[in-house]
C-alpha cells in the first residue's frame, strides 16, 4: 500500500493534473484502489479540481471544490431566482420506507446497473414499471445511489422515509414502450439538502449552487465516474449520516433492507423509485447556475443580453423591397410575410397567432429561409408535439431533411443519416443550371408581385381622392341641376376660366380714375370687354345668374364688376367639379380589386410552385458549398455520432469519445443550419455558446416559462417569439405569495416584476419588451368554419380575425348544416367519487349517442375528437365509448381522441363534441373554475374545423355565471335563426321594381336600393342581399351556371378605404372565386355620375353568359 502511495505521488509530482483513471492506466493498478488511496490515506497531500484532476498540495493549502465569490449581476440574481422558483415547485423525491399493502413506491435494486437491460432485469423495476403503465403516465422512474433512510416523528405517526441522494432519469416512452436509463448527468436530490441542513426552503438553494460546485456538476468538464462522485461527496461533507461505506461496486443485496431498518443514516443501497412528473427537466438547473456566472460583458451580442440592457434595434421599420427576396415554399399573405422579414431585421420579433393563422406556414418559411440566407437558427417549444409537427412540415418539403431534431437516439440516427446523404450526394452541372434558371423566375415572380401591390396603393388613394372630391363638390351638385353637373365633365373648363379671367382683367380695367387719357381710350376698353361677354354669359346661365345689362357701357361698370366676380367664383366651382371627374375617370382606368385579386391568385401559386423547386434545387447543390474541410469534419462527426448511437440505451458513454462528440459538434454546427429542440432538453444536446445561433424561435410561447429558455436565448444573437395569449398558458405550480418573496429576496421586484416565474410567459415578457414595430399579428383564420371561429373571434379577438377558410378543404357532415350544434342534454352535474371536478353522465351517454349517430348511421369519415373541460368527464366518455364495441373499432379510422383541452393544444379534428358538463347541482369550485378558464374554451372549441357539436344542458349554460359559456349559447341559437334566414333569403325569386323586404334592412345602402331600381328599369333583375356561406352579397345575378355577385360600396361610402378594407374584399373575392362567381364591384360615385357605363358592363355580362349557354 505504501509503495502504491508513493508511486502515486511521484506521479502527480511529475504529471499534474490527472484523473483517477489516467493514473490507474499509467501505473497498472485497478481504479478502485487508487480512489481508496486518494480519498483516503493520501488526503491532505493531494487536492481535487472540479474537472475531477489531481494534484500535490502545496503550501497554500487550496481547498477541495473551493467556490469563488462571484458578484451578483442582474442575469445572476434572476438566475438565482429561477433556480429558487423551480426549487419550490418540486423540492426532491422522498418516499415511505414501509408499507403495510406491499405497494412502495420504491425497490431495492441487486446491483448498481450501468445500463437500461441490467436496470430492467431487476424484479423490483418491473413492479414499479407495471406500476407507471397502470397510472397511465402521471408518474416518472429514477435509480437513486446512495439512499438515506430518515426517521420522522409527529403526534400522529412516526416512521421512515426513503430519499436517494444522487437521482438518474429513467425515460419512458409510451408511444415506442422503451426504457432508457440516462446515468449521464447526476441530479442532486433537494429532500437530501432540506433533511441535512437547516435551511428553508428558498435557503436550499444556496446550498446545492454550492454543493454542485463543489462537486463539478453542471459545468463543462467530461462525465464524472458515479464511484469518484460519491467518495468526493463523502470527503466533502463528512458530517453526513454515512451508515456505511459507500462503494458501488461492492453492494449488498444481502443486507438488511431499508423497509426492515430502523436506523436511520444513508446506506450503500441502490434503488429504483418513482414520482410525481416534474415540471422541469435535470439539464435546466445546471446551464442557469453556469449563466449566473456570466459577467455582463460575456451577454452582449446575444439575445438575453440584449433583453436584459433594453438596447433593441426594433423600432425601425422593415423595408421588405429592399430585403433579401423571400422564397415562398408555403405560400403567404402579408402579416405572414410582415413576420419572416422582421425575424431577420430585429433584434426581437413577436408574433401574436390567434388558432388556424398559419403560425407554422410563419415558421416553415422562416427556417427556410434563414437556411436560404445562410444563417443559423434554432427551433424550440416547450413539448414534444410542436417541435415533431414543425420538423415534418419543414423536412417533407424537400429531398433530404434540413432541420435537424436533438435528443434521443432516434433523432440521432436521422440526422445520421443525413450526413451520409450529404456526404455521399454529388451535385451536377445541371443542378446548377436549374437552380439559376429558377431564380431568376423567381425574382421575376417577386417583381410582378410587387407591381401588384403597388396597383392596390394606386386604387386606394385613387378611390380615396375621388371620395374627397366628390364631398368637396356635393353643395355644388345639390344648388345645380344634374345635367347641368353632368356637363362640366367634358367641359373646357380651363379655357373658359382662362377667358372669364381676361373678362375680369378688362371690366376691372374700366376705372377712369386709373386710366391716363380715359375719354381717348374707353371705347377701344368697352369693345375688347363686350367681345368676351358671350362665352361667359352662356356659362353663367348654368348656374342661374343672368347678364345685368346687354352689353358693358361707361354707366354700368359697377354692375358687370359685381357679376364677374360672382362668375370668377362659379367658374371656380365648375372647376372642382372637373376635377372630381377627371379623379372619377381616373379611378374607372385604375386595375380594379377583382382583377388584382385574380392576378395575386394566379402570381401565389406560380411563387409556391416555384420556391419548392427553388428549395430542392438548393438543396441539391449542398454537396458543392462544402469545402473539403467541411466534409472533412462532418465525416468525422458522423462517425463519433454511429458511435453515440451503437451505445446501448442507458450505457455510459466512454468519455474520450463524450469528449470528442462535443468538440467536434461545435465544429460542424455552423455547417448545418437549422435545428429543433424542445426547450427544456437542450442540456448537452447543443454547445452552451453565446450567440451560436443567428435566431431562436420559440413556438406556443405562451405556454412556456421564462426560465427555460434563458439558456436557449443565450445561445442565440435574436429571438422571435410565437404565441397566443388567448390560448394556453403558463401554469406553475408555485403560490403567487411564495413568488413575492423570492422576487423580493433576490431585489427584483424594482427592475424586473415582468420576469415573474409564476406571473408571466415566455410570451408576455417579450410582448412587453418589443417595440409596436417588431409586433406582428397574423389575422387570416384558414381552419375553421366560419360559424366556429366568428364566436372566438368577437369574444376573445375583438372581432380582428379574417376569416379565409376554403370550405372545399372542410369535411363537412352536411352541405346545409351550420358549422355549430348544440344537442340539448338537461343532466345533472355532480363531483365524481374518486377525484376533483364534476361529471355529467347524462351528458356522457348524449355523447356516445351522438358519435354512434355521426359515425356509424351517417357513416361520417372524418376525424372525431372529444373534449371537456373535467377529466372526470373525459375519462367517463372514453370508457363508454370503449363500452361500444362497433362504435370504439369504428373510431379507430377517425383519429379519435377524448380528453381535456390540454391534450388538443396545437391539434385539431374535422368534428369536435364539446361536453360543457354544467347542469345543476354543479360544485361551486367546478363553476368558479369554468370562470377562471376562458382560454380553455377557446382552445377548445376552436379545434373543430368543420363543425363543433356541444351537447350540454342549454337553459343552465344559457343562464350561467359563466359569461363566455352563457354567451356561446345565445350564439349557437341565433346561428339556427340566421340559418332560416338564409333559406328563406335564397328561396326568394327576382323580384318587383322596387327593392324588396329583406331580412337586414340596417346593412342595406341607400345606393344598393337606387341602383337595383335602375337596374331593373333596365331589364336587369337581381337577387338583393343573396346568402353565399357567410357573405351576404349586394346584388345577384345566376344565369344558369354562371353566377354574379354584383357590390356597391354603399357602406363604405364617405368613408378613407384602406388596407385593412381592401385586404377583406380581396379575401371575400376569393372564396366566391372558388365557388364558380363572378364579381363586379361599382363605387358609389360611378353610379350616381356615370350610371348607363355601369348599366351596359352588367348587360355585357349577362350577353355573354347567354351566348355560353
Amino acid at each position: 500500500m505504501a509503495l502504491h502511495m508513493k508511486k502515486i505521488l511521484d506521479l502527480l509530482r511529475d504529471s499534474p493534473g490527472l484523473s483517477a483513471k489516467e493514473i490507474a492506466i499509467q501505473l497498472d493498478i485497478d481504479r478502485k484502489d487508487i480512489n481508496k488511496l486518494l480519498y483516503g490515506n493520501l488526503q491532505g497531500q493531494v487536492w481535487q479540481d472540479n474537472s475531477y484532476k489531481w494534484h500535490i498540495t502545496d503550501n497554500s493549502s487550496i481547498e477541495i471544490g473551493e467556490v469563488k465569490n462571484v458578484p451578483l449581476t442582474d442575469l445572476a440574481r434572476l438566475c438565482r431566482y429561477y433556480l429558487a422558483c423551480l426549487g419550490q415547485d418540486d423540492i426532491g423525491i422522498s418516499t415511505f420506507a414501509q408499507s403495510n399493502y406491499d405497494d412502495l413506491d420504491y425497490g431495492e435494486l441487486n446491483s448498481l446497473p450501468q445500463s437500461t437491460e441490467k436496470l430492467l432485469s431487476e424484479e423490483s423495476c418491473q413492479r414499479l414499471l407495471g406500476k407507471i403503465r397502470s397510472d397511465r403516465s402521471r408518474l416518472e422512474m429514477y435509480l437513486g445511489y446512495p439512499t438515506h433512510l430518515r426517521h420522522f416523528k409527529s403526534a400522529r405517526w412516526e416512521g421512515y422515509f426513503v430519499e436517494p441522494i444522487f437521482i438518474f432519469p429513467i425515460e419512458i416512452d409510451p408511444t415506442n414502450k422503451t426504457t432508457t436509463l440516462d446515468i449521464s448527468y447526476p441530479i442532486i436530490n433537494q429532500k437530501i439538502l432540506k433533511s441535512f441542513t437547516n435551511s428553508e426552503k428558498d435557503g436550499i438553494l444556496d446550498e446545492l449552487v454550492q454543493l454542485e460546485q463543489e462537486l463539478g456538476i453542471g459545468g463543462e468538464a467530461e462525465i464524472i465516474e458515479l464511484d469518484e462522485l460519491v467518495m468526493r461527496l463523502q470527503n466533502i461533507r463528512a458530517e453526513w449520516p454515512w451508515s456505511e461505506n459507500i462503494d458501488p461496486t461492492e453492494i449488498n443485496s444481502e443486507s438488511q433492507k431499508l423497509s426492515e431498518t430502523n436506523t436511520p443514516g444513508i446506506y450503500n443501497k441502490a434503488i429504483v423509485i418513482v414520482t410525481e412528473k416534474s415540471p422541469y427537466t435535470k439539464g435546466l438547473e445546471s446551464e442557469l447556475t453556469e449563466l449566473s456566472k456570466c459577467s455582463t460583458e460575456s451577454l452582449k451580442g446575444t439575445a438575453l443580453g440584449t433583453w436584459l440592457s433594453g438596447n433593441r434595434n426594433s423600432n425601425k421599420k422593415i423595408d421588405e423591397e429592399n430585403s433579401l427576396p423571400l422564397i415562398e415554399v408555403l405560400p403567404m399573405n402579408s402579416e405572414q410575410r410582415q413576420s419572416v422579414y422582421a425575424s431577420y431585421n430585429n433584434d426581437l420579433t413577436t408574433i401574436t397567432g390567434p388558432p388556424g393563422t398559419g403560425k407554422s406556414q410563419v415558421v416553415t418559411n422562416l427556417l427556410i429561409n434563414a437556411a436560404w440566407q445562410g444563417k443559423k437558427v434554432l427551433f424550440a417549444s416547450k413539448n414534444n408535439k410542436a417541435v415533431d409537427v414543425v420538423e415534418t412540415r419543414v423536412n417533407n418539403l424537400g429531398p433530404r431533411p434540413i432541420l435537424l431534431r436533438v435528443g434521443s437516439n432516434a433523432y440521432q440516427a436521422k440526422l445520421a443519416e443525413y450526413l451520409m446523404a450529404l456526404l455521399s450526394t454529388v451535385s451536377t452541372e445541371d443542378d446548377q443550371f436549374q437552380f439559376d434558371e429558377a431564380e431568376i423566375i423567381h425574382s421575376k415572380l417577386l417583381k410582378q408581385l410587387h407591381s401588384l401591390d403597388e396597383d392596390v396603393v394606386e386604387l386606394i388613394e385613387n378611390r380615396n381622392q375621388v371620395d374627397e372630391l366628390e364631398q368637396s363638390v356635393e353643395e355644388i351638385r345639390f344648388r345645380l341641376d344634374d345635367k347641368i353637373f353632368l356637363s362640366f365633365k367634358t367641359m373646357d373648363i380651363s379655357n373658359l376660366k382662362a377667358d372669364i379671367k381676361i373678362l375680369a382683367g378688362l371690366v376691372m380695367s374700366l376705372n377712369k380714375n386709373k386710366v391716363t387719357f380715359w375719354f381717348f381710350r374707353k371705347n377701344g376698353l368697352l369693345r375688347a370687354a363686350n367681345m368676351k361677354l358671350k362665352q361667359a354669359t352662356q356659362f353663367a346661365e348654368n348656374f342661374g345668374l343672368s347678364n345685368p345689362h346687354n352689353q358693358i357701357t361707361e354707366s354700368n361698370i359697377s354692375d358687370w364688376r359685381d357679376f364677374v366676380n360672382q362668375l370668377e367664383e362659379e367658374v371656380n366651382d365648375a372647376e372642382s367639379v372637373s376635377k372630381y371627374f377627371i379623379a372619377l375617370d381616373k379611378l374607372q382606368s385604375t386595375k380594379n380589386l377583382e382583377d388584382i385579386s385574380l392576378e395575386r391568385q394566379k402570381l401565389f401559386q406560380e411563387i409556391a410552385t416555384n420556391s419548392e423547386t427553388l428549395w430542392k434545387l438548393w438543396l441539391r447543390l449542398q454537396p458543392k458549398r462544402l469545402s473539403q474541410e467541411d466534409r472533412d469534419k462532418l465525416a468525422k462527426y458522423r462517425a463519433i455520432l454511429e458511435m453515440v448511437i451503437d451505445t446501448d440505451p442507458g450505457e455510459r458513454l466512454k468519455s474520450k469519445v463524450f469528449s470528442e462528440y462535443k468538440k467536434i459538434f461545435k465544429q460542424v454546427s455552423h455547417l448545418l443550419p437549422c435545428w429543433a429542440v424542445t426547450s427544456l432538453s437542450a442540456k448537452g444536446k447543443l454547445a452552451f455558446e453565446p450567440g451560436d445561433f443567428d435566431i431562436v424561435v420559440f413556438d406556443e410561447a405562451s405556454q412556456c416559462d421564462i426560465a427555460s429558455a434563458l439558456p436557449l436565448l443565450y445561445r442565440a444573437k435574436t429571438a422571435v417569439i410565437i404565441g397566443d395569449p388567448q390560448q394556453l398558458s403558463h401554469i406553475s405550480g408555485l403560490r403567487r405569495g411564495q413568488d413575492q418573496q423570492l422576487l423580493d429576496k433576490f431585489d427584483l421586484i424594482s427592475d424586473y416584476p415582468q420576469w415573474g416565474y409564476s406571473y408571466n410567459s415566455l410570451f408576455a415578457l417579450a410582448s412587453g419588451l418589443s417595440s409596436q414595430n417588431s409586433v406582428v399579428n397574423l389575422v387570416d383564420h384558414h381552419r375553421s368554419h366560419s360559424d366556429v371561429i366568428e364566436f372566438s373571434n368577437k369574444e376573445f379577438y375583438q372581432g380582428r380575425l379574417r376569416v379565409a377558410t376554403k370550405y372545399d378543404n372542410l369535411q363537412l357532415v352536411g352541405s346545409k348544416e351550420p358549422g355549430v350544434r348544440w344537442i340539448n342534454v338537461q343532466g345533472r352535474s355532480e363531483k365524481p367519487a374518486n377525484g376533483s371536478g364534476s361529471i355529467n353522465l347524462q351528458e356522457v351517454k348524449a355523447v356516445v349517442d351522438e358519435l354512434v349517430q355521426l359515425v356509424l348511421s351517417r357513416s361520417y369519415k372524418g376525424s372525431v375528437g372529444v373534449v371537456s373541460p373535467f377529466r372526470a368527464q373525459a375519462n367517463a366518455i372514453r370508457v363508454a365509448v370503449e363500452n361500444h364495441n362497433e362504435l370504439s373499432r369504428t373510431l379507430i379510422d377517425r383519429k379519435f381522441l377524448v380528453d381535456t383541452v390540454h391534450k388538443f393544444q396545437g391539434d385539431e379534428r374535422d368534428v369536435m363534441v364539446f361536453s360543457p358538463v354544467l347542469s345543476q347541482g354543479m360544485p361551486l369550485g367546478s363553476i368558479l373554475f369554468l370562470k377562471n378558464n376562458g382560454n380553455l374554451f377557446n382552445v377548445a372549441i376552436t379545434r373543430a374545423r368543420a363543425q363543433l357539436i356541444v351537447v350540454g344542458d342549454l337553459s343552465e349554460c344559457g343562464s350561467c355565471d359563466v359569461d363566455y359559456l352563457s354567451k356561446f349559447a345565445q350564439y349557437s341559437q341565433n346561428l339556427i335563426h340566421s340559418t332560416d334566414e338564409i333559406k328563406q333569403t335564397n328561396e326568394l325569386e327576382y323580384g318587383g321594381s322596387e327593392y324588396p323586404v329583406v331580412n337586414n334592412p340596417e346593412q342595406v345602402s341607400d345606393w344598393e336600393r337606387h341602383f337595383y331600381t335602375k337596374l331593373h328599369k333596365a331589364g336587369l333583375k337581381t337577387l338583393p342581399q343573396y346568402r353565399v356561406e357567410k357573405y351576404a352579397l349586394d346584388l345577384a345575378i345566376i344565369d344558369g351556371e354562371r353566377k354574379l355577385d354584383i357590390e356597391v360600396d354603399g357602406e363604405k361610402y364617405h368613408k378613407n378605404w384602406n388596407g385593412e378594407l381592401c385586404r377583406r374584399d380581396q379575401m371575400r373575392n376569393q372564396r366566391l372565386y372558388e365557388l364558380g362567381w363572378d364579381v363586379m364591384r361599382f363605387w358609389v360615385y360611378q353610379i350616381r355620375d356615370d350610371l348607363p357605363t355601369c348599366i351596359e358592363k352588367i348587360k355585357k355580362w349577362q350577353a355573354k353568359s347567354k351566348k355560353l349557354q
